[in-house]
């Protein structure tokens, strides 16, 4: 198995690498964590927090390869997926609450349809978030 876990460096990106850590690991998947600077001038302090966050997955027995890209995020992953097979494709994403029909934003919802893998969107809730983690499957249970 193959799975691609992409990275701003933001908090709601930490949730997709403690769930992509999650599933990665049990199942021994070949995992590549993708950095997406927005500007070449955020690439440098991007790399050092996917390093950080790479020595987490590894903390959690997954092998990780880094890339680092700068663009627009949208169009990286696709970019990206369009080059490479995976079968899962992780995202954080930021809870701002229920509009409508949708939870998630435009660009979270342009990555699930413009992408061929299936695409997990780890949400990050903004109040009480800072004091959960994701450590075993039971705590994505937990309210």
């Amino acid at each position: 198995m193959k799975i691609l876990i992409c990275s701003d460096g933001t908090p709601s990106a930490e949730t997709a690498i403690q769930l992509g850590g999650l599933l990665a690991g049990p199942l021994k998947a070949e995992t590549t964590l993708l950095g997406i600077a927005e500007t070449s001038q955020d690439e440098s302090p991007l790399r050092e927090t996917l390093q950080a966050q790479a020595q987490s997955l590894q903390a959690r027995g997954v092998s990780v390869d880094i890339m680092v890209q700068s663009g627009e995020p949208v169009r990286q992953i696709t970019d990206h997926t369009s080059k490479a097979a995976y079968d899962l494709v992780v995202i954080g994403a930021r809870w701002t609450g229920a509009t409508g029909h949708y939870w998630r934003s435009a660009k979270t919802y342009e990555v699930i349809k413009a992408i061929r893998p299936p695409v997990l969107v780890a949400v990050r809730a903004e109040k009480n978030s800072s004091s959960q983690r994701c450590n075993s499957p039971a705590d994505l249970l937990r309210p």
